[in-house]
């Protein structure tokens, strides 16, 4: 028996015996009571009979056969000490004994004269020297509605030995087997009432020790129900930051491995290049070509970093952005210059009819700009030559957009949930990148509370959609 089921065993032992002897206590003391008060109304009722009888001699002429016998054993017949008194306080002849005999205390004259002064029965009760429990009972018996004479019962009331003792003893058997059920049945309910708090112990045991998919598997609509309802729902929480941890462990890994891949390529050409170089593996023409990779791959290199510390600083949220009035059409245009040339390049054609008012904002400038310029070099860059670009905007009430579509390869479907993840690019082209633009473009939209959506279809082309919910005001 562990320390909470002994303590429990105890506090309902306690609590029975408490009861028991309340129980008996409440027993003794109803017991008395109506002991006594059946004792009385017996008295009550015999000495009415005495008093009918008294009268019946009393208030008729004649000689009565039987009083004479009727008054000498009136005490037997009362069950009690029995007293006649006339208004002369003389005490007549009755009972067992002669009138010398048997002389009338004071308080039985007392009440005697409260008989005959008010004409209405009497009764008093008192303790004895003894603790005993007396009473007088005085009535007064009439003859033309006066009364002649005071008959005064004085009796000892008595408990019932023999029935108190009877009922003593089936009392305390009573009470000595519901004290020894309950004793029983506080120990198979303290260890029922142990169960699901020792389940809800050892589940949390558990989810010490880190294993997560334990339940209490308690059901109670109560308290305890309450608390293992709360420790289950803290093993999911925990569960699903386990899961968490375990993706943002395997995301950060496969960072790093993108990372290492990233630059493993760049590195691994200058350093050939270099080697070939220092050794005089190469001269002339082929040394200029030689000299010419390193320097792209440098460059490579070189964006590649620039994108992964700009990518890490957009996404602390603690790292400010500028915030300052400006044209959200005008950053698009100057977007657009800077992507001519590109376009031109490839003899592609941007088309752009811009509107005449003024989407003012505020954010930063450099930050739109290049956001605007990533979605026009992707649009360039995964398009063939001779083909077209279209640059629209609208706006409706408490909404303004920009659409950037291309004719370009396209975003095979089951890819498009991946496409702002970092290091991604697609396996059905062949155009190199670091697969940080998309990533960078939609921080830098977050950053903005600007929605972007790119919607695509495989071999026909891809449209990049900003929506800007609200814009202050425009001209």
């Amino acid at each position: 028996m562990n320390k909470i089921t002994k303590k429990l065993f105890r506090y309902f032992t306690m609590l029975a015996l408490f009861l028991v002897i309340l129980v008996f206590i409440g027993f003794y003391s109803a017991f008395r009571f109506y002991d006594y008060r059946f004792q009385k109304d017996e008295l009550k009722e015999r000495a009415r009979t005495i008093k009918t009888q008294l009268e019946t001699f009393m208030t008729t002429t004649g000689p009565h056969r039987g009083q004479g016998a009727y008054l000498r054993f009136l005490d037997d017949i009362s069950m009690a000490d029995t007293y006649i008194i006339s208004r002369g306080n003389e005490m007549l002849f009755c009972g067992n004994y002669a009138a010398p005999e048997k002389e009338p205390s004071k308080k039985i004259l007392t009440i005697a004269e409260k008989i005959f002064v008010s004409g209405q029965e009497q009764q008093l009760e008192e303790h004895g020297q003894q603790g005993e429990h007396i009473i007088y009972l005085g009535f007064p018996v009439k003859r033309n509605k006066k009364p002649i004479v005071a008959v005064v019962i004085r009796d000892t009331l008595s408990l019932n030995q023999d029935s108190f003792l009877l009922s003593i003893t089936i009392l305390g058997c009573c009470l000595l087997f519901a004290l020894a059920m309950s004793g029983f049945l506080s120990a198979f309910l303290s260890r029922r009432f142990l169960i699901p708090i020792q389940k809800i112990a050892a589940a949390t045991r558990e989810l010490a020790q880190g294993n997560y998919q334990v339940e209490t598997k308690v059901y109670d609509k109560n308290e305890i129900g309450v608390l293992a309802r709360e420790t289950d729902i803290l093993a999911e929480k925990l569960r699903a930051a386990r899961r968490e941890s375990e993706a943002l462990e395997q995301m950060q890994k496969d960072y790093i491995a993108n990372i290492s891949h990233e630059l493993r390529t760049p590195v691994t050409v200058i350093r050939s290049s270099l080697e070939a170089v220092c050794d005089g593996v190469v001269s002339g023409d082929k040394l200029k070509e030689y000299q010419e990779q390193s320097l792209k791959e440098s460059i490579s290199l070189q964006r590649l970093v620039n994108d992964m510390l700009e990518l890490s600083r957009l996404q602390n949220k603690e790292f400010p952005i500028e915030r300052s009035g400006l044209d959200l059409l005008m950053v698009l245009d100057d977007a657009l210059r800077a992507t001519r040339i590109i376009a031109r390049n490839k003899n592609m054609l941007l088309h752009y009819n811009r509107p005449k008012t003024e989407w003012c904002m505020k954010g930063d400038y450099g930050r739109l700009r290049q956001m605007f310029t990533a979605a026009l070099d992707n649009a360039i860059k995964y398009s063939p030559n001779d083909s077209n670009v279209w640059i629209q905007t609208w706006e409706t009430q408490g909404e303004h957009g920009i659409s950037i579509k291309d004719e370009g390869c396209g975003i095979p479907e089951d890819e498009q949930e991946h496409i702002f993840e970092k290091f991604f690019r697609s396996q059905k082209t062949k155009e190199k990148g670091s697969g940080l633009g998309l990533a960078i473009m939609k921080n830098i939209a977050d950053r903005h509370s600007i929605v972007l959506k790119i919607r695509s279809v495989y071999g026909q082309g891809t449209e990049v959609i900003f929506i800007v919910p609200d814009i202050p005001f425009h001209k």
